[in-house]
């Protein structure tokens, strides 16, 4: 996944999915509803992961189960874990962000700023946002 554009938050924490990222976090077809992860970032915005790619970063970060008990290793467990939180996307392809992660990441209703980074989507206010993926928004204006 890829690109960067500018979404709606709803007045009840609902985000619609960009359809161009939506069959990535599809696993029913017949029925076009989905799954998610949420998760805080240290960066200040929230990422949300697909069910299977959230499984991998898990894996990637942490692959000897027996060795984590590490200081370290449980504080990082911690902040991918521990606060990550699973989202039902329904056919529309929304899903509800919880208050506290709205809270967290300075989110209101109105304007937010999507960016996808590969493997997950990042989630940002538009004050908080990096300059350069605010630079390189497309031309709303132009769609």
């Amino acid at each position: 996944m890829f690109g960067t554009v500018r979404a709606k938050l709803d007045s009840n924490g609902r985000l619609a999915m960009p359809l161009k990222h939506l069959q990535e976090f599809n696993s029913d077809s017949g029925t076009g509803t989905g799954h998610g992860i949420l998760v805080i970032s240290e960066d200040g915005c929230i990422e949300v992961f697909s069910s299977g790619k959230f499984g991998a970063e898990s894996e990637r970060n942490f692959p000897n189960i027996e060795g984590s008990r590490d200081g370290e290793v449980r504080e990082r467990r911690r902040g991918l874990l521990g606060n990550a939180y699973g989202v039902d996307i329904d056919e529309r392809g929304r899903f509800s962000i919880p208050s506290k992660y709205r809270e967290y990441a300075n989110l209101s209703s109105g304007s937010v700023i999507l960016s996808a980074c590969g493997d997950y989507i990042e989630i940002w206010a538009p004050a908080r946002c990096p300059k350069i993926l605010l630079d390189f928004l497309p031309d709303e204006r132009s769609r």
